[in-house]
């Protein structure tokens, strides 16, 4: 989405540009035009946030020439400025559709606080509510049903509706520690400052946020430390809203702002509108996700099979381009399988293999994929987890493994050991094929050696 713009049309744009940059939002770009036609050209090519006017014809009324910005830039608020108070010019320009009417004598008190409420705090989304525009600008939102794209588009259309600076949607995980992780983030000058600022304020605005729009002062989420201005900057409002899809999922939506919208904003049918149509489109996405997932689950162990593992490591590649994260891929055999088949019998050994597979599900976080790659083979993906504590988690597994007893069901104790080979993204490979054929590999050597141990896709030993 854009950012910030004014456009001024006047027959003397300067006097008003001049003023715009004596106020506290100079660093908002502004574009000057002292010629109609050139005005109409502009518009019809470029997207701004507001636009400041003045007549630019004595022989044009004000209502004649609203309307034909306004049929240029229908959706772009538009500040009229007139030379008195009074008469038919300001009847005129709000028959018109002006969204605002400044005069002459006012400008130097009331135009900076009038662009801030367009440019900080929500109002330009007011213009956008009738069922025509509502319908078309929801349209993005509710004919998609991929969590991805759908979920940049909410986060984007919530930042350009608001005038916010930067936000992002967000879901809790759940494992190893509290954590949070980036669903889709819009106006970060850097996709790893998302993180970093989930890390400062995800926790508060999880217990803050509510299932209706919020609007919370940056100090409501804790004492502010000095290093919060290089996140925040100016932005010390925050919109909060929390989006509660099936039992026990919640996607959370934030965006900072540098003005504190009104109640006409927070309960504007608009909002509240679009909230409702985005909900419904965020649940329609996951529920479309869990029916997609079906066909990657493997029948007898219940984790997901190596179909699956294909999808998600291409979505992890792609995340990992977005927000430059990385992660880590664990390829791991049961030693000696065969011969619990070959002693106990198939019907004992694929319990037992259901078994090593819920030992594994309990050594990761949520947000972490396990995967049964086929017969006693396993695939662990570890999302945001580097080489190094990928080997913590992959050791704890061995152990776990190591000291469990297996069939009792069938009133055995069977013990078992798993060799496991490490390879971390992009430390170690930068395709999915070379990741996994890396942490094949690096299993295999295992295998070669002692079993029941861990190995980097390195010739280290690590265990």
């Amino acid at each position: 989405m854009a950012k910030q713009r004014i456009l001024i049309i006047a027959p003397d744009p300067g006097s008003i540009a001049m003023k715009i940059r004596q106020s506290s939002f100079a660093d908002i770009p502004v574009k000057i035009l002292s010629d109609w036609e050139k005005g109409v050209s502009v518009l019809a090519k470029e997207n701004f946030s507001v636009i400041v006017a003045r007549k630019t014809s004595k022989r044009q009324s004000a209502e004649e020439f609203v309307r034909n910005i306004i049929q240029v830039a229908p959706k772009t608020p538009l500040v009229l400025v007139l030379p008195k108070k009074g008469g038919p010019s300001v009847l005129g320009a709000l028959r018109g559709g002006a969204s605002e009417i400044l005069f002459e004598e006012d400008l130097d008190k009331e135009l900076a606080s009038t662009l801030e409420k367009y440019l900080f705090q929500g109002y330009g989304l007011l213009r956008k509510t009738s069922i025509d525009e509502l319908f078309d600008y929801c349209f993005p939102v509710i004919t998609t049903t991929d969590m991805d794209l759908l979920s940049l588009t909410v986060i984007e259309m919530f930042k350009e509706s608001l005038g916010g600076s930067f936000g992002l949607l967000f879901r809790e995980q759940e494992g190893r520690g509290p954590g949070y992780s980036v669903v889709a983030s819009a106006g970060f000058s850097d996709d790893t400052l998302a993180g970093v600022f989930l890390l400062r304020f995800g926790g508060a605005l999880v217990r803050k946020s509510k299932n209706v729009p919020t609007i919370l002062a940056a100090e409501e989420l804790g004492a502010i430390r000095p290093d919060d201005d290089a996140i925040l900057g100016e932005n010390l409002t925050f919109f909060a809203l929390r989006f509660d899809l099936s039992p026990g999922s919640q996607i959370y939506a934030v965006l900072t702002m540098r003005g504190v919208p009104g109640a006409g904003v927070i309960d504007s049918p608009f909002l509240n509108f679009f909230y409702r149509q985005a909900r419904f489109a965020l649940l329609n996405a996951e529920r479309n996700a869990a029916a997609q997932n079906l066909i990657y689950i493997d029948d007898l162990t219940k984790l997901y099979n190596s179909r699956y593992l294909n999808v998600v490591l291409d979505r992890e590649l792609k995340r990992s381009e977005r927000y430059r994260n990385f992660f880590s891929v664990l390829f791991m055999d049961v030693d000696f399988f065969k011969r619990v088949n070959d002693a106990c019998g198939h019907l004992v050994g694929s319990r037992v293999l259901v078994e090593v597979g819920a030992v594994l599900r309990t050594c990761v976080r949520e947000t972490d994929t396990v995967v049964r790659y086929g017969g006693d083979e396993f695939v662990v993906l570890l999302v945001e987890t580097n080489a190094e504590d990928a080997l913590l988690v992959a050791e704890r597994m061995r152990r776990m493994i190591e000291g469990k007893s297996f069939g009792q069901d069938f009133g055995l104790s069977i013990r078992l050991t798993i060799s496991i080979g490490i390879a971390a993204f992009p430390e170690h490979a930068s395709t999915k094929q070379h990741l996994l054929s890396m942490a094949d590999q690096a299993m295999y050597r295992g295998k070669d050696s002692t079993r029941n141990v861990v190995y980097l896709a390195t010739p280290q030993k690590v265990t």
